[in-house]
This record gives C-alpha cells, sequence and structure tokens, in this order.
C-alpha cells in the first residue's frame, strides 16, 4: 500500500511538472520594461513617389499601407518581426492636373474587409473630396466630392459609422486661396448605410481666425473626435454623439507655449489604447505634450525633445523654431507602461518616451529613420524628411515614411525581436 501511494505521488509530480512546461509560464510573465526602439532595414519606394502617410491595417498582424502623393498610388506592406515588403501598388484615378492626394486612414474590418480613406486636394483652392478603396482589392468603392478645403488629415471612427476630416485650407500653401476665406474646417462622412453609401454629412467651419486651420484628426471608441488646428495652436474635442455640430459641442483647448515663448503648432496627434489620452506633438517648438480627454485638459508642461539628443544629431540649426519638427505620432501600450512614438522631420529619427505618467515624460529610446541617413548630418534640412508613422497596438513593429528621401523605414520594440 505504502509503495502504491509513492508511486501515485511521483505520477502527480511528473504530471505537474508536464503541464508546466507545456505553459511555459516562465516566458509567458516575462515583462518588458523599455520599449528599446531599433531600426530593422530602410526600402527606397518607386522613384519620386512622395511617401508622406503609413498606417498599419487594422486587424491584421502583417499588413501596412503607405500613400505616394506623387505617383496617385497606394502601397501595401507586407512585413514580418525581420523585414518587410514593398508589394504592388494600387491605381487610383484622380486628375492629374489639378488634384492630389495629401492623407489616408485605414478602417477597422467592416464584414472582414478593411477600407482605406484617400484623401485629395484641389491643387486650385476648390473643395476638396474622399476616395473609399478595398484595401484587399485596389477598387475605389466611392467618391465624396465637395468636402472642405485641402483636406489634410483623417480619422474613422472605432465602430466605423463615421470619417473625420480636418480640411486645413492652408493659405501658406494654397495662396489662391481668397482673402475672405478665414480657416477652414472638419468634414464629417456618414458611414451608417455602408461605405457604397457613404455621404457628406456636414462640413463644420473653424473659422473663428484667419489661421484657425485644422491639421489632423484622431477617435477614440468612447466617440471622442481631437482635432489639432496648426497655427492657432489649438485642439478641438467633440464626441460623434453630439453630430451634426454647432459651437457648443466643442471645446476648444489651447497648447501653451514652451518655457522659451515659441508656440506650439500642434501636427500629428493619436489616442492612447484606453482612449483617455490625446498624444500631441507641436513641430513648431519642437515639443509634445498630453492632453486629457475627459477633463479636456493639457497635462504637464511642453517637453522638449532636442535637449535628449545624441551629441552632433541632426536637427535645422538655422532657425530658433521647427528645428526637430515631430510630426506624427503614436501611443502604443505594454506591460503597464504607456509609450509615445514620434517621427521627427528634421531629424531623421524616430523618437519613444515613456508616459505612463502622462505628466512627466521619461526619454526611452531613439532610432535613425531612411537609408541615407547617416549622410544627413548636419544638413541645414534634413534630406531624409520623416514625417509619417504608424505603430502596430501590440506586436512591437512600426513604420516611418521618409517624403524627401523617398524610403519607408522598419522598427521594433523590444518584444518584437524577443518574440523572433
Amino acid at each position: 500500500m505504502k509503495k502504491m501511494r509513492t508511486m501515485a505521488l511521483l505520477m502527480i509530480v511528473i504530471a505537474i511538472a508536464f503541464f508546466a512546461c507545456e505553459d511555459d509560464p516562465v516566458k509567458s510573465e516575462k515583462k518588458f520594461d523599455s520599449y528599446g526602439i531599433q531600426t530593422v532595414m530602410s526600402v527606397a519606394t518607386a522613384e519620386d513617389a512622395n511617401p508622406e502617410i503609413v498606417r498599419m491595417v487594422p486587424g491584421t498582424d502583417n499588413k501596412a499601407v503607405f500613400i505616394a502623393s506623387a505617383t496617385k498610388q497606394l502601397f501595401p506592406i507586407t512585413y514580418s518581426p525581420t523585414s518587410f515588403t514593398i508589394d504592388q501598388p494600387m491605381n487610383l484615378a484622380i486628375d492629374s492636373d489639378t488634384e492630389e492626394m495629401t492623407s489616408i486612414d485605414v478602417s477597422q474590418p467592416i464584414n472582414g474587409v478593411n477600407y482605406v480613406a484617400v484623401l485629395v486636394a484641389k491643387t486650385d483652392c476648390e473643395r476638396g473630396s474622399v476616395l473609399l478603396v478595398n484595401f484587399n482589392t485596389g477598387a475605389i468603392v466611392k467618391r465624396i466630392d465637395g468636402i472642405g478645403y485641402n483636406p489634410d488629415g483623417c480619422a474613422f471612427t472605432k465602430n466605423s459609422t463615421h470619417l473625420i476630416v480636418a480640411c486645413e485650407d492652408d493659405r501658406e500653401d494654397r495662396t489662391c486661396k481668397p482673402d475672405d476665406r478665414h480657416g477652414g474646417s472638419v468634414t464629417i462622412i456618414d458611414l451608417t448605410d455602408g461605405i457604397a453609401n457613404a455621404t457628406l454629412a456636414q462640413d463644420y467651419l473653424v473659422d473663428y481666425d484667419v489661421d484657425s486651420e485644422p491639421e489632423h484628426a484622431e477617435t477614440n471608441a468612447q466617440g471622442d473626435v481631437v482635432v489639432s488646428v496648426q497655427e492657432t495652436s489649438d485642439i478641438l474635442v467633440f464626441n460623434v454623439s453630439d453630430l451634426p455640430l454647432d459651437a457648443g459641442d466643442i471645446t476648444t483647448v489651447h497648447q501653451p507655449n514652451d518655457a522659451g515663448g515659441n508656440e506650439a503648432e500642434p501636427d500629428g496627434l493619436f489616442i492612447s489604447p484606453d482612449g483617455e489620452w490625446a498624444l500631441i506633438s507641436n513641430e513648431r517648438n519642437g515639443t509634445f505634450q498630453m492632453l486629457d480627454i475627459q477633463a479636456k485638459a493639457m497635462v504637464g508642461s511642453p517637453y522638449v525633445i532636442k535637449d535628449d539628443f545624441p551629441d552632433g544629431w541632426q536637427m535645422d540649426a538655422r532657425k530658433s523654431t521647427k528645428q526637430t519638427e515631430p510630426e506624427e505620432c503614436s501611443l502604443v501600450e505594454k506591460d503597464d507602461k504607456l509609450y509615445a512614438i514620434l517621427a521627427l522631420q528634421e531629424s531623421h529619427a524616430v523618437v519613444v518616451y515613456d508616459v505612463t505618467d502622462p505628466a512627466n515624460p521619461v526619454f526611452d529610446s531613439m532610432s535613425e529613420a531612411g537609408i541615407g541617413w547617416e549622410e544627413d548630418n548636419e544638413m541645414e534640412k534634413s534630406k531624409i524628411g520623416s514625417e509619417g508613422l504608424s505603430a502596430h497596438p501590440t506586436n512591437g513593429v512600426a513604420f516611418s515614411a521618409n517624403e524627401r528621401e523617398g524610403s519607408i523605414t522598419m522598427y521594433t520594440a523590444s518584444w518584437a525581436r524577443e518574440d523572433d
């Protein structure tokens, strides 16, 4: 009897050891205490393609897409943790003489299909358009004309009921803009009857100042929308439940100057996975700051990015502002930490901060962008021009679109390299 009890006990111990090894708790419980960004590789795009904006494709772990505005094409990307390829382009028919593509966003899967919203601006200062493109086939499912002037940034709502478009109508870029047309607008596209039946619901004027020009928009799962208004250094906050919009539905949050008195001029923005925080990148004074969306208030102070550069790193030192020019950005959550990732147009780099405490950012890491970055130091103006940025929410892969050089760069976080 004693021998049998001993044998039974031994079998239980062996079974516990077996299942413990199979579940591999040591690996599954490993935590990462930094983003630790590293450049994987850079690939040249089509000649003079002008790659400006890149986006991950929601619901996938190996697909992204970027816009080549000069060649009027969308280029899909297929990637793994160690490399990527630029796939055959989707050719989009627009008027080559009077229209240019400016930006994109990609929807959540709708009945198994992702759709790409492509913004089209009129070079003659007329109203813009939106193309809604099937990502699987490249077909233009719907074109909506007559939106706001010079659309420059857009975002699908997370439930795919609306597309929010920031229409910049920038007089600096479009000298043909009439003197009596102030500011820009936010255009709302209604998708509730399906992509093929999308309609222009509202073009809400943001004309409280001669230069109150919306630059970009982002949304969260709670229906909040955040819009950057660059030249007036403002952030607009509203909720899609209040559509159609009137003035009482929108809160305007003013961006503070930096310690040197330089204006912010917000450009890129991104909302955290939990929907509570918005990261705002300020291109003029080279800072970023976090916005508490529910409180509709900035927290902390503008954080100056160049203060964390290694000695000799590229910046445009000809002028007191726009030395680093942070453009598009993202927020990624991992192991109870929140990371801010920003592309620096004048500094051929992508930089990462730990913003778990949104009021007190901590430098995490930075890595080079572009193919010819080693020859891009001590330049007045960067030849790389890292403008677009997109980061996968979980797998640790990110891309930058390097507009001036004509290249795409892939990066990985520490956990992507560990999983490889």
